[in-house]
């Protein structure tokens, strides 16, 4: 399929599915606190005047909040060496906050353009970027085709390919094949991944196995041992464990919580979005359990044995995870796919998963075979996490272990920032 046959057949109908997408996306980013923050930005309508704008640049693209947390871990690396300004662009309200909050300087954080014909092209020439980074899977036909047309390289970073995505795209592999070769660069996870995007059409000649930025344990910020954060946890636990429900979904907190109560800890639970705190709350409460929320800032004065504290905030996982004793990965007992266990790993608290993690299959494969994690189904959740708070001794040699099998990633934000700057530089 040829580049131009790819953006007529996707311009017919993307605007059509925008069209129908778009009511429920205005609700959610509402929902989401996106309103003042500059949305019309997505619509190509700035409000700085653009002589303020910052040009020559890298242009860094992430969608939501995972990607934005590995945008500014490379950013970080990437002004260490004096590159010069980096343009941010994210899609959702909660992955702008996040990196508005950081506040890094020399860092013009916006909302990325919807892919419609002209809008990409008007982003792209107000901020003249030497070079595109878009980080994991983020690859649009017309953004790409406008970068083409200012001879503005692109590379893809940290990206991966999970089994399920392979066969899929497999089958639309012309289509794949053509996607991709806008690209001038890939930097992929591990080799298991080189092997997959080359399976479905992605140039060899292109990829490059740089590790995984959210893995490399040895770059970016430590988390922080917030005294606010542990005086709550203090008040709360009397005394007990405290367990985390890490990024949960739609039931899980329930099971969790249930599982946690049965082994003599303390839920802490921090859902996957926000936005979802009431209706945690009203299937937690119907279990018969008190709950506290983050966001209303209250601390009862009375509280019962089954109370169970939520962190119905964005950005704080990390700061939470380093004070819990045990992190249980949500996403992976009653939905599919798995969150991220590489959080608490660096924290260096002992990780419990459920059986579906095949978001990270090669990460959780790892970790097995080094002893690193724990894994169950649902229903023996409970005998996993007495296991694992009765032997503190195993539990923490077990978190060690899994903490250096990520070891083979490290460095891989500084490849990453390597396979960038031979293309911003004009070398690639």
């Amino acid at each position: 399929m040829s580049r131009l046959l790819l953006r007529l057949v996707y311009n017919c109908f993307f605007p059509l599915f925008l069209i129908l997408a778009l009511p429920g996306y205005l609700v959610k980013m509402k929902r989401r606190g996106g309103w003042g923050t500059g949305l019309s930005e997505r619509f190509g309508i700035y409000r700085r005047p653009r002589r303020e704008e910052p040009q020559d640049g890298l242009y860094v693209h992430a969608v939501s909040v995972g990607e934005v947390m590995i945008a500014l871990k490379f950013i970080r690396e990437w002004m260490k060496e004096g590159c010069g300004s980096v343009v941010l662009a994210t899609s959702t309200a909660t992955g702008h906050e996040i990196a508005r909050q950081a506040a890094l300087p020399g860092v013009r954080v916006l909302y990325s353009p919807l892919d419609l014909p002209g809008l990409s092209g008007r982003c792209l020439r107000r901020f003249r970027p030497k070079c595109v980074a878009l980080i994991e899977a983020e690859l649009w036909p017309n953004f790409a085709a406008a970068a083409a047309r200012m001879k503005i390289p692109m590379v893809m970073l940290n990206a991966r390919l999970s089994p399920r995505s392979e066969r899929r795209y497999a089958k639309i592999r012309p289509v794949t094949r053509t996607l991709f070769s806008w690209l001038s660069g890939m930097g992929v996870q591990n080799r298991r991944d080189a092997g997959r995007f080359e399976g479905i059409g992605v140039d060899r000649s292109i990829i490059e196995v740089t590790g995984s930025i959210k893995f490399d344990v040895l770059t970016g910020e430590k988390p922080h041992l917030r005294a606010d954060f542990r005086s709550i946890l203090e008040r709360l636990s009397s005394g007990r464990k405290v367990v985390l429900a890490a990024s949960t979904h739609a039931g899980e907190e329930v099971l969790i919580a249930r599982a946690v109560r049965e082994a003599g800890a303390f839920p802490l639970v921090v859902p996957r979005h926000a936005e979802r705190r009431h209706a945690v709350v009203r299937d937690l409460e119907a279990d018969g359990w008190q709950c506290i929320l983050r966001s209303s800032g209250e601390m009862p004065e009375e509280l019962r044995s089954d109370v169970c504290y939520i962190a119905d905030t964005t950005g704080e996982l990390r700061d939470w995870t380093a004070l819990a004793d045990v992190a249980v990965i949500g996403k992976s007992f009653l939905s599919t796919g798995g969150q991220n266990p590489a959080e608490a790993i660096v924290c260096r608290v002992p990780v419990v998963c459920g059986m579906e993690m095949s978001n990270f299959e090669d990460l959780v494969d790892l970790l097995n075979r080094e002893g690193g994690i724990w894994q169950c189904e649902g229903d023996a959740l409970a005998a996993t996490l007495k296991e694992v708070l009765a032997d503190s001794e195993e539990a923490l040699a077990r978190t060690g272990q899994a903490y250096d099998a990520l070891s083979i990633h490290s460095g891989a934000t500084g490849r990453s920032v390597e396979l960038v700057r031979r293309f911003f530089d004009g070398e690639g």
